[in-house]
């Protein structure tokens, strides 16, 4: 295990997980406590989260299905997190999700759509359609009041799928925190092939340049009204001692 994923274990494994965390939330308004869930929770129990499983824990099952029906046909995985946690948010209860970054590549390397296979079978298809229809949803409500949002399942597809499960949980009544966490000076990917991001100014820039071809840079920083709660992307670097 290395780069993003390993830095994120190495993150939960330190003695000063919480302090770090909140932190780098504190403008949000969001707070994590020893009382709150997170996952992963260790090398030795390292699943990348999925949001159906975290929601039927921490929440409702009903909160669990309604996800799955959203973004699927059926039989099929929601995507991963690099990181989960619950959390209070102005009083509220709402969650945090974490999609963390080692080096440039790992966003330049996402900047495609959804790729479906030729031979895809039927279910493939569907879950595909709906998963489009899913993101095309959250951008509707968004260009309400940001009309130069344009994810989609085309374009910055893992991007387009964070925000648009931001919105999801936010218009269900739950306010979340969507962080982008670049890890600084990550010498395992440092191996002549990747460009690890040097410091804060490195992080931002590689973000911002993938977030611009979606309209995502016109959300950063700023809450968005989802109907029953709100969300709000944020950029931030952090590096391991």
């Amino acid at each position: 295990m290395k780069g993003s994923r390993y830095s994120v274990i190495k993150l939960v494994e330190s003695g000063h997980f919480i302090e770090k965390i909140n932190e780098l939330i504190k403008t949000t308004k969001a707070e994590i406590t020893i009382y709150d869930n997170w996952m992963p929770k260790s090398e030795h129990y390292d699943k990348e989260a999925q949001l159906k499983d975290f929601l039927n824990y921490n929440f409702t099952p009903q909160l669990s299905r309604d996800i799955v029906k959203w973004w699927l046909h059926k039989d099929a995985t929601t995507p991963n997190w690099d990181l989960i946690s619950t959390c209070t948010i102005n009083d509220k209860k709402g969650i945090l999700l974490v999609e963390a970054k080692a080096h440039w590549d790992e966003l330049d390397n996402e900047s495609h759509g959804k790729i479906l296979d030729a031979k895809a079978s039927d279910n493939s298809r569907k879950n595909h359609k709906r998963i489009g229809e899913a993101i095309e949803e959250a951008k509707i409500s968004i260009k309400k009041t940001y009309p130069q949002i344009n994810i989609s399942c085309d374009n910055c597809y893992q991007l387009s799928n964070r925000v648009a499960h931001a919105w999801w949980l936010a218009s269900k009544g739950i306010p979340v925190v969507l962080l982008y966490l670049g890890f600084l000076d990550c010498q395992d990917m440092n191996d002549g092939k990747n460009k690890i991001f040097r410091d804060d100014e490195d992080w931002q820039k590689c973000f911002n340049e993938h977030a611009q071809k979606v309209g995502v840079d016109k959300i950063l920083n700023n809450r968005v009204g989802c109907g029953k709660s709100n969300f709000i992307t944020i950029c931030r670097s952090f590096q391991q001692k």
